[in-house]
Order: structure tokens, then C-alpha cells, then sequence
């Protein structure tokens, strides 16, 4: 029979890794995923930091960095910042099963267990859940090529507000979830120090 704790490890393990197969191990896995994510995040601000400073001095008169030029801020961001959400959610989520795993089975977690198995199945299911900011990245996409291959790129004046609506859906996204999945494996691992 299949015990409570069991049944939340198929549920972490099911969630699909955008690295593909955990094949050397949770304890290697997460290592790469901290390296992934530094780099991600540290690249995403770079580079978003450098699209605002243009938006932003660009109404005050001032052009630090010409608008005209960011095509290639744009696509470095739009890279970096698709999968940092992912990863970090993938990152939490291995950290939880490494402290669940020392403990055999406890009660009371079977609406924590659903709720994570739903969390899981919506971002197992990205395309579906993320339509608007997968519309706004391929646009954001092909406009920046475009600009980055051709610099008289007629339409990449008006990318400033896709550009900013990206962002903003996916940093709003990602602090839904974030919160959702936080507090999921913190009552769970409440529930744990209280039953043992």
C-alpha cells in the first residue's frame, strides 16, 4: 500500500524538468539547476535593467542606451527569463523531496498532496497555462531578430509595451505560483515536525 509520503515523492517526481531526465541524481540535479538559475537571473536583469534604462531615459530626453539597438537585450532577456521561473519552482521543489525523504509516513496531507498535484499538472502543462506570454515572446521573438539582423526594423518602436507586458506577466506568474508552492511544502514540512 502506498503511504501518504510516498504518494507526495510520485507527485514532486512527476513534474516534467525543462533539463529533461533527473539521470545523475537529485543532489547533482539541484547543483545544476542553482548554477542555471544564477546565470539566469543575472542575465535577465542585465539585460531587462538595460531595456528599461532605454524605455525610461528615452521619455526624459535622455538616450543612455538607444532604443534602436536593444534588439539583442531583448532576445537575451526573453531567453534567459522563459525557463527562470521553471527552474526555480524545479529547484524548490527537489530541495522539499531531499527533506521528506528521511521520513516514512505521516497523516494529514492529503489536501496539501491534491493541491500539489494540481500546482504540478498546471506547470507540467505550459503551453495551455502560459498562452499570453508564449503570443508575447514569439512576437518579442521574431521583432528582435528582425531588429538584431536589420536595424530598420520599422515596427520595433512599438515593441516597448509587449515587451513590458512580458515581463510583467511572467513575474506576476511567477510570484502566484511561487506563493502557492511555497506555502504548500512549508505546512507540509510543518505537518511533518509535528507528527514526528
Amino acid at each position: 500500500m502506498m503511504t501518504k509520503i510516498d504518494e507526495r515523492k510520485n507527485i514532486i517526481v512527476s513534474l516534467k524538468s525543462i533539463y529533461g531526465e533527473r539521470k545523475k541524481g537529485i543532489d547533482k540535479h539541484i547543483q545544476n539547476l542553482k548554477i542555471l538559475s544564477f546565470m539566469h537571473i543575472l542575465l535577465s536583469i542585465l539585460c531587462f535593467g538595460s531595456l528599461l534604462t532605454s524605455i525610461i531615459s528615452e521619455q526624459f530626453g535622455y538616450e543612455f542606451f538607444k532604443w534602436q539597438k536593444t534588439g539583442m537585450f531583448a532576445l537575451l532577456s526573453l531567453i534567459a527569463l522563459l525557463n527562470l521561473p521553471n527552474e526555480i519552482f524545479e529547484l524548490q521543489l527537489l530541495n522539499h523531496l531531499k527533506r521528506i525523504n528521511e521520513y516514512n509516513d505521516f497523516n494529514g496531507i492529503e489536501k496539501l498532496n491534491a493541491d500539489l498535484k494540481n500546482l504540478i499538472d498546471k506547470l507540467n502543462n505550459r503551453i495551455k497555462t502560459n498562452m499570453i506570454p508564449i503570443i508575447l515572446g514569439v512576437l518579442i521573438l521574431t521583432m528582435s531578430a528582425w531588429q538584431i539582423m536589420n536595424q530598420d526594423n520599422p515596427y520595433w518602436e512599438y515593441m516597448k509595451i509587449p515587451i513590458i507586458l512580458f515581463f510583467g506577466f511572467i513575474i506576476i506568474q511567477f510570484v502566484i505560483v511561487n506563493k502557492k508552492l511555497t506555502e504548500n511544502i512549508q505546512n507540509t514540512e510543518n505537518t511533518v515536525a509535528n507528527t514526528v
